[in-house]
């Protein structure tokens, strides 16, 4: 092979294999988000039951966790709320109803706002079935299997599903990140 062949073949290759191609968690908004669950109870239910899911969000130095029912927020330090970040709009965690293998349920945190508008001001709206819709568009996603698109709007563009980030659960805090 020619060496300009080659290097073409190459870098195909390395751009194909970029982070955001390869893994099914994104990279494109910094997440860095932790939490003791006991300390909400919109949290602590939707990490113990299946199907369940809350938005959370930075607000005025305050994190705003949300189920489909209502919200409460939780006050931070000045340290504390420096440290946090939550994506493009927010995140919206819980557990998957669907396990992942027979009996074992999976923890998942997604982009709170809609992937097509891919703007802050257009976050989703988690219904109490496991979807998020986004309103500005009209696109929804199934929380329960890996926030992939439900209905679209407009089939002719290319689709994706939400922004998913890596979510560990140790029974007493969770902590939700991406890099």
């Amino acid at each position: 092979m020619k060496r300009p062949a080659l290097f073409i073949l190459l870098s195909l290759l390395f751009t194909a294999c970029s982070d955001e191609a390869t893994s099914s968690f994104s990279t494109k908004y910094p997440v860095r988000f932790y939490f003791e669950v006991a300390s909400s109870t919109e949290l602590y239910n939707a990490m113990g039951n299946p199907g369940q899911f809350v938005t959370i969000r930075g607000i005025n130095g305050k994190i705003h966790i949300a189920n489909t029912l209502g919200g409460t927020d939780y006050p931070l330090s000045q340290i504390g709320a420096r440290e946090f970040e939550y994506g493009l709009g927010g995140l919206i965690v819980g557990t998957s109803s669907t396990p992942n293998i027979p009996g074992a349920f999976e923890y998942v945190a997604y982009d709170l706002a809609c992937p097509r508008c891919d703007q802050q001001r257009y976050r989703l709206t988690v219904k109490d079935n496991g979807t998020a819709l986004c309103n500005h568009c009209g696109n929804s996603y199934d929380l329960n299997n890996y926030g992939w698109i439900i209905t679209t709007n407009n089939s002719s563009e290319q689709q994706r599903g939400l922004y998913r980030y890596r979510i560990s659960y140790n029974g007493m805090a969770i902590s939700v990140s991406n890099r």
